[in-house]
């Protein structure tokens, strides 16, 4: 079965941040040998030195490069090999036979080039059926589904070139190891030779176990000192917006990992420069007198004799500051929530000149931090050093965050802040959604979750107001396991009651919904949303495989029964 490509290609890339050494080493022996009689094969050959080769390619043209690119490349190797498996069943089922009925590699253009859902359905049912008999009856669904992905949202896999093409794979994994394109594309040849050749996969897997700092061949290999680690770097900032629900935060926790390296916060109203980087506080402290004092509930607060002393503590801002410093080799990520759900500039305060980032992702500018702020930076051990020209951001911290401008009481961002981030869009997708089949009962039959979905969002872009994108209504406005409950379905309700229909509410529910209590009540028994139309009713009914119109009494009422024990 396949696997997710994305997650691959996101796990790929983060071992080689956290991994990848920029000094020179020496290839082994085996490894030369194994890789030139590769080469050979294919009409190429392979000079290799100390610390560098030449490739003469078939054309006999020169290819020079440092034995890192090796390395580099059995990074990307578990993503290449992936990417093969996927390239090879995707074109197996449309070369059985293309729905559009027309040539190959232009429907594959127009596959790519289109957002429209109905074509992504269209895609994936003759993914299910192509894929009977080709694969278990069991993997059909989620292969049609990460197929899907890849034929239509090329950024999902992080490429750019059709995937009919024998070379796709190659701006996907430049792009994972962030190398130019033009003049380091060969790193892509060598990733797909050590995910197509055993004997060079199990080399390529040495070869990252034993990565560390060699002496050339023929020197002493005697251990020395160990030497600085060094710092990463494509430290960014980074902002994802869109409607409720469509999956920013799993987006950001997916591209840039999980706690202890990652830390996250939540803005709010009342969110401050003193919350966000730091300030005096009163913090208690015990004399010793051997004395012991307790809370109302008998639990020992303190031993010794209790008194208020004030010191300068760190918000979470400062603190991953100091662990980006003080530990180069991992990178750090603040993933801030809701950013404009606070005054956003304001809780950066003079921190936002060091968003300016050069291109290795430290700070362009420096400032000289409140005099409070650095007597306490001077106090943490290691910090003293990265202080000498004034505070900076370190090139390994990410400074990302979500933000729904669809909320009500946002604070709108002013130019000079929002410039120093990198945006990016998260369109609602209903396709690949973890519940899109998901059954619940609404007007007196048992629908898809993701079809009522997409039902209102169509019904919410046609009813006639200004009605921007970011108010409909995302998949994962309402949890998988949440999907049919009567508090789950009544915070869909309340979210287009009382936020994006409040003044437009005759344009959209059934004329016969006067109060919130009658929506409620009536969802599952009538149409109040009035969406059940000509257009829509086929397309959010939930159908049960294998049934038809014209099944037994018998197998009708065991598909009732069926979806009564999901309700």
């Amino acid at each position: 079965m396949i696997q997710n490509l994305n997650q691959i290609a996101l796990d790929c890339q983060r071992r080689f941040k956290e991994e990848f050494s920029n000094d020179e080493f020496v290839l082994s022996k085996e490894f030369k040998e194994v890789f030139g009689t590769y080469l050979r094969k294919r009409n190429q050959n392979i000079d290799f030195s100390s610390y560098t080769a030449v490739v003469t390619t078939s054309g006999n043209n020169k290819i020079f490069m440092p034995n890192q690119w090796f390395a580099a490349a059995a990074y990307m190797a578990p993503f290449v090999e992936e990417f093969l498996e996927y390239q090879s069943l995707v074109m197996q089922i449309l070369e059985e036979g293309n729905p559009a009925d027309s040539n190959l590699k232009d429907y594959i253009t127009t596959l790519k080039r289109s957002s429209d859902d109905e074509d992504q359905y269209e895609f994936r049912e003759f993914a299910e059926k192509e894929l009977k008999g080709i694969i278990p009856d069991e993997e059909i669904n989620e292969t049609a589904e990460y197929l899907s992905y890849f034929v239509f949202d090329y950024d999902w896999w992080f490429g750019s070139k059709t995937i009919d093409r024998g070379d796709a794979y190659y701006s996907p994994v430049l792009a994972l190891l962030e190398v130019v394109n033009v003049t380091q594309e060969y790193i892509a040849d060598i990733s797909h030779a050590f995910a197509t050749e055993p004997l060079l996969a199990a080399l390529a897997d040495q070869m990252i176990e034993k990565f560390t700092k060699q002496a050339p061949e023929g020197e002493d290999r005697t251990p020395i000192k160990e030497l600085p680690k060094l710092r990463l770097t494509g430290g960014t900032n980074e902002i994802v917006y869109g409607a409720p629900g469509t999956g920013k935060s799993r987006y950001l926790e997916d591209k840039y990992g999980i706690p202890p390296y990652t830390i996250r916060v939540v803005f709010h109203p009342e969110y401050s420069y003193f919350d966000f980087i730091g300030t005096y506080k009163p913090v208690p402290v015990y004399r010793d007198t051997g004395n012991e004092y307790k809370s109302l509930d008998g639990s020992v607060v303190g031993t010794g004799e209790p008194h208020i002393d004030y010191r300068f503590v760190p918000g979470p801002f400062i603190n991953i500051l100091i662990n980006a410093w003080r530990y180069p080799e991992h990178m750090w990520t603040i993933l801030i929530e809701e950013i404009n759900r606070a005054n956003a500039a304001a809780v950066f305060g003079e921190t936002f000149q060091l968003l300016d980032r050069t291109i290795d992702g430290s700070s362009e500018y420096t400032l000289a931090p409140p005099e409070d702020l650095r007597n306490y930076l001077l106090s943490v051990d290691g910090m003293s050093s990265h202080l000498t020209d004034g505070l900076k951001l370190p090139s390994n911290l990410n400074i990302v965050a979500t933000m729904n401008s669809a909320d009500q009481g946002v604070k709108p961002m002013d130019s000079a802040f929002k410039r120093r981030w990198n945006f990016k869009y998260l369109r609602i997708s209903i396709i690949g959604a973890v519940h899109e089949k998901a059954v619940l009962r609404y007007a007196d039959r048992y629908v898809y979750w993701g079809r009522l979905v997409e039902a209102i969002n169509r019904k919410l872009s046609g009813v006639g107001i200004a009605l921007n994108e970011d108010r409909l209504i995302g998949p994962y406005f309402v949890k998988p396991e949440e999907v049919g409950t009567k508090s789950a379905t009544d915070k869909l309700l309340l979210y287009l009651w009382d936020d994006v229909l409040r003044h437009n509410r005759d344009s959209f529910f059934n004329s016969e919904i006067r109060t919130f209590s009658d929506l409620s009540d009536k969802f599952e028994f009538d149409d109040v949303l009035a969406i059940l139309g000509e257009s829509y009713s086929s397309e959010i009914e939930a159908q049960v495989p294998g049934t038809t119109e014209e099944d037994s009494d018998e197998e009708e009422k065991e598909e009732t029964m069926s979806l009564e024990e999901k309700d």
